[in-house]
């Protein structure tokens, strides 16, 4: 265990970990719930782990200082095969440790002696994973730098060997051969790298397989390597069609009849082909057909946005946009990672607000990232880009000091006990706070301390912030209407702020008001 909390040590302020909902994607991936705990890993955590014990552990790679001692690509295929993996990895001399993941793919680890640039890292990483073919796939650590200021952590990543050679995520040998934890610990040895190692690693050009489609869909370069279903080739072929009018308008029709001899087995016969050609032409379509197989089963609609000639095409290309971050707090804070093509990805901070609109977003992404994004359709917004950062959200547990309970306490004894002393009751009309010493209780109108809020960017509204303090039993006595000059001012009384400690637990204050 010991080893194995040496060989994986990451960001040792917070963790990860994922609870699964026992629901599944359409592609048959798990889906959780993923929480980042804002405190060291527990030792005990590291061995419930390797028992099996659920959840299991997540540990960030990149620390506070912006480096890490591990990085991962996470080949996300669900009929990988590993035999053909691992001879590649070989091939290329390339000093990856494969391990099997839950859901069938591999993560391919490099390890390091030390700690070392995230940066680094991220860019050996995203080499060797396009020289072996999977050049879309995840990298981690998914940031280079992280906003710790902000109260940013990074992302996590699950480890392997949960629960042993039971829970299937095992490393594999240089033969394609599962291995228990024990030997893993003594085949990591002859693959752990120096910093100048890893400054080291090379890829010739000529190694870096090219996708078969240039700045294509995705979703035809990953079936132009696992192959076209015989049964679905006429769509297929529509789409690499439409790809080609767009990529080469002048020789399409060629690039068409060589694409389905290279690509579809058996080639649709000549006629088939040259009778699409000419309806193509004649019709002058312009868009895929995306909700049709084998293009739906495979589809990334966000990644094939960025791409010149995806679905977007004729549009601004919109930028990467992937490890969504949101930190609980009051208001909820929220981290992103945006990149395009020529730079690698920026970590950004939003406001809710900012991820729910696009053009607020767009705003954002300029301001804070040099980055000039296309203006999307709220509806385009929210089903090809949100819905699916929200589907691997990772939530933080925000400080203490931004829990909204404990903030509302340190404004309520600021306004109550800071100020200048009112002498009686009746000072509760002109705005002051009045504290009947012998009762050990305050009164206060609401407005009064809701402009002393604002004044301090308080963010909820007046409605929630009532309920925040109503449903605080530590503080909230009453709501009481004292006669007071021929008046009955509705005065909010709570217990006097020398005799109560702050409280930790969370409130809900989204409910009905006074």
């Amino acid at each position: 265990m010991q080893k194995f909390r040496q060989i994986f040590e990451g960001n040792n302020s917070a963790y990860g970990q994922l609870v699964l909902t026992g629901e599944t994607t359409d592609k048959g991936k798990a889906i959780g719930k993923a929480f980042i705990k804002r405190e060291p890993i527990p030792e005990q955590l590291w061995q419930d782990h390797l028992d099996g014990k659920d959840p299991a552990l997540g540990v960030i790679p990149i620390n506070e200082n912006n480096s890490c001692r591990w990085g991962c690509i996470d080949v996300d295929e669900y009929n990988l095969d590993h035999k053909k993996l691992a001879a590649s990895i070989k091939s290329h001399k390339f000093p990856l440790v494969m391990f099997r993941s839950k859901s069938g793919g591999a993560h391919l680890f490099l390890f390091t002696t030390e700690f070392i640039a995230a940066s680094l890292m991220q860019t050996k990483l995203k080499v060797m994973s396009e020289a072996l073919g999977f050049g879309g796939s995840e990298i981690f650590p998914k940031q280079t730098e992280i906003l710790v200021e902000r109260g940013d952590t990074g992302n996590f990543l699950n480890l392997p060997y949960h629960g042993g050679m039971r829970g299937l995520r095992y490393a594999f040998n240089e033969e394609c051969e599962a291995i228990s934890l024990e030997d893993f610990c003594k085949f990591y040895e002859n693959f752990v790298q120096t910093e100048d190692q890893v400054h080291e690693i090379k890829i010739d050009k000529i190694q870096v397989k090219q996708e078969a489609f240039k700045d294509g869909p995705p979703c035809l370069n990953k079936l132009a390597q696992e192959g076209f279903g015989e049964g679905s080739r006429n769509n297929g072929l529509f789409n690499i069609a439409m790809y080609h009018k767009q990529a080469d308008p002048d020789k399409w029709q060629d690039a068409v009849m060589i694409s389905n001899a290279e690509y579809f087995d058996p080639p649709l016969p000549y006629k088939e082909v040259n009778d699409l050609i000419k309806s193509i032409g004649k019709r002058g379509y312009d868009k895929y057909r995306c909700k049709d197989q084998p293009i739906c089963g495979v589809c990334n609609a966000a990644k094939c946005r960025t791409k010149r000639f995806g679905v977007g095409f004729d549009e601004e290309q919109m930028p990467s946009l992937g490890n969504l971050t949101k930190i609980n707090s009051f208001p909820p804070q929220w981290f992103l990672t945006v990149g395009d093509q020529n730079q690698e990805g920026k970590r950004i901070e939003l406001k809710t607000e900012q991820i729910h609109n696009p053009n607020l977003f767009a705003i954002a992404l300029l301001d804070q990232a040099n980055i000039v994004a296309p203006i999307l359709k709220a509806k385009d917004w929210r089903e090809v880009y949100l819905k699916p950062l929200m589907m691997n959200l990772q939530e933080i547990k925000p400080l203490e000091s931004l829990d909204p309970t404990v903030q509302i306490e340190n404004y309520l004894y600021e306004f109550t006990r800071n100020r200048a002393d009112a002498l009686t009751i009746e000072d509760t009309l002109e705005g002051m706070p009045f504290t009947d010493e012998e009762k050990g209780c305050t009164y206060f109108k609401l407005d009064d301390f809701y402009s002393f809020l604002k004044k301090s960017n308080w963010d909820l509204d007046k409605t929630k912030t009532a309920n925040l303090i109503k449903q605080n039993k530590n503080i909230f006595i009453e709501e009481d209407r004292p006669t007071i000059r021929n008046s009955r001012p509705r005065l909010i009384v709570i217990k006097a702020m020398q005799k109560i400690k702050a409280s930790t637990s969370k409130q809900n204050y989204d409910e009905v008001p006074f």
